[in-house]
């Protein structure tokens, strides 16, 4: 049994690395309107916790905060699997009945915030490029760089032009800006100078030619990483996450397949490797963001999400269907 919640602000937490969190109202009306989003993966027995229980209908057994006490002494091994862990998260859950066996120690949420770091993404594309090395050096990728000043940023966009600059932690694209979509350098300058000054850092990319957006789906358990799908998503000239396709596994392949130099089995494999080097102390859900660029290109480590995914949301759906 389980008991699962939809938190989405999960990134905006682990940004502010703080025992108590309230996050933008955008978020929590996002959340409140889908708090019932756990049902597609939810399983026979699986519980869902969600904020306002007044009116809301599901097949699924459903609970709020004030019930927690009495769910965990009837269910003293109910396993809590929210959408994503932070600090704010934990504690919440504690001072409202539930068990500290039941949830993760403090240093395992460290852990998560640590990996959930945006930085992380120059380790993976970095063991990416190693393992290409010789093999297929034309599926080599450029770094992320971090930056810690806005000069430093002032810098590489003069350098870059078109570069995308991103927060630490931040989710679906929000913390994301692109530097050829109309703005002005003052403006550039301005972004992250806030950034900088709220998370301590600034990561940098350089121009991708986007034809599409997919990413591979995993869970990670005691070192090993499960491929569980692949998925197909678009999302704005900004980055903004908009929406995942309902397209069946064997055609996504199909369109991967025919854009991409690398066929997403190699690639899948080459992840693999990656995600058991760098991720081995966590276990979890995870997605891994991907580009496919003009004239078969991949970026093979966009974004790594220590947490679900709408990606895995579309493959539960399917699944069912």
């Amino acid at each position: 049994m389980r008991l699962l919640y939809f938190n989405p602000e999960t990134e905006y937490a682990l940004a502010s690395g703080a025992s108590f969190y309230t996050p933008p109202a955008v978020v929590e009306e996002m959340k409140h309107a889908n708090q019932l989003l756990p049902r597609f993966w939810a399983e026979p027995g699986d519980i869902i916790l969600v904020d306002d229980a007044g009116g809301v209908e599901s097949q699924c057994e459903i609970v709020d905060w004030s019930m927690l006490p009495t769910l965990f002494s009837e269910h003293p091994d109910l396993t809590v699997e929210p959408w994503g862990w932070n600090k704010a998260l934990a504690v919440k859950l504690a001072s409202h009945g539930v068990p500290e066996a039941n949830l993760p120690a403090m240093a395992t949420i460290d852990n998560i915030r640590r990996l959930a770091h945006r930085r992380t993404t120059i380790a993976a594309n970095a063991a990416w490029n190693s393992l290409m090395e010789g093999a297929d050096d034309e599926s080599k990728v450029d770094l992320p760089v971090e930056l810690f000043s806005e000069e430093d940023c002032r810098q590489f966009a003069a350098r870059v032009p078109g570069c995308w600059f991103k927060a630490p932690w931040s989710s679906s694209g929000r913390g994301v800006i692109n530097t050829g979509a109309d703005m002005t350098e003052t403006a550039v300058g301005e972004w992250c100078h806030g950034i900088i000054r709220r998370q301590g850092s600034v990561l940098a990319e350089t121009p991708a030619e986007r034809v599409a957006d997919y990413a591979t789906e995993w869970l990670l358990k005691d070192g090993k990483a499960e491929y569980i799908g692949l998925s197909h998503f678009k999302t704005s000239n900004r980055g903004k996450y908009l929406s995942n396709s309902e397209l069946s596994q064997s055609m996504l392949e199909v369109f991967f397949n025919r854009t991409s130099r690398l066929d997403i089995y190699k690639v899948v494999e080459m992840q693999k490797k990656v995600l058991e080097e760098i991720f081995a102390g966590y276990s979890g859900p995870l997605g891994v963001d991907m580009i496919l660029e003009k004239y078969g290109g991949l970026r093979p480590f966009v974004e790594i999400n220590v947490r679900r995914t709408m990606g895995m949301v579309a493959l539960d759906i399917q699944r069912r269907k």
